[in-house]
């Protein structure tokens, strides 16, 4: 039996979307470099999942991936600083 979406699941999906967006525009800004735009995108995308009950359960499922998602914020960190320190020796 299928379960009707409630409301607040469609404000989630929403918030999600803008979440997902902020954090594009945020990574490209920090960064300037596509890749590294990229491996921001792919750890928030990690967190995003836990509103989406399929990947969560592929991600549940693989150590490496929760592990990704616990560490994300200090890698974000990392990059950071990277680019930062990078921009001021130029």
């Amino acid at each position: 039996m299928e379960q009707k979406p409630s409301p607040g699941d469609a404000n989630r999906t929403y918030l999600s979307i803008i979440g997902t967006t902020l954090l594009l525009c945020f990574a490209w800004l920090l960064t300037g470099s596509l890749v590294l735009t990229l491996m921001i995108i792919a750890l928030g995308m990690l967190h995003l999942a836990r509103y989406f009950p399929d990947a969560e359960a592929i991600i549940s499922r693989d150590p490496l991936l929760v592990w990704l998602r616990r560490t994300s914020p200090v890698i974000i960190i990392v990059i950071t600083a990277i680019v930062f320190f990078a921009g001021l020796r130029r």
